[in-house]
């Protein structure tokens, strides 16, 4: 909930076939391997100064220039819920009936 660079999380990610094998995350500050792929390529990245800074760039390049527009088109918005409760009898349950509250399509998730 800010458009301030110290406060935005930048997470890159490598994924092969839904499979994540290598990421850069802002708040570590380096890349990190998952499975031998990943971990052979992370170490490699992580010897490199030039790529290192060149990550650490694109949180400002990328985040900082886009927070702005996202917070005041996302996350300055909200929604109202729609609430829908009902009375139902549980499946072998001791009880004859129980009350089952559900809050559908609001924004931001606070209630």
């Amino acid at each position: 909930n800010s458009t301030e660079l110290k406060d935005i999380h930048y997470i890159y990610s490598h994924s092969c076939n839904k499979v994540e094998f290598l990421r850069s995350d802002s708040n570590v500050g380096k890349y990190v391997g998952f499975r031998e792929f990943g971990m052979k390529n992370a170490e490699r990245w992580n010897n490199d100064p030039h790529v290192l800074s060149w990550r650490r760039a694109q949180k400002e390049m990328f985040c900082h220039h886009n927070s702005e527009v996202w917070y005041r088109k996302v996350l300055l918005r909200s929604v109202k819920p729609s609430v829908r409760l009902h009375s139902t009898a549980p499946p072998g349950g001791h009880h004859p009936a129980m009350s089952v509250c559900s809050v559908y399509d609001f924004y931001p998730k606070q209630i």
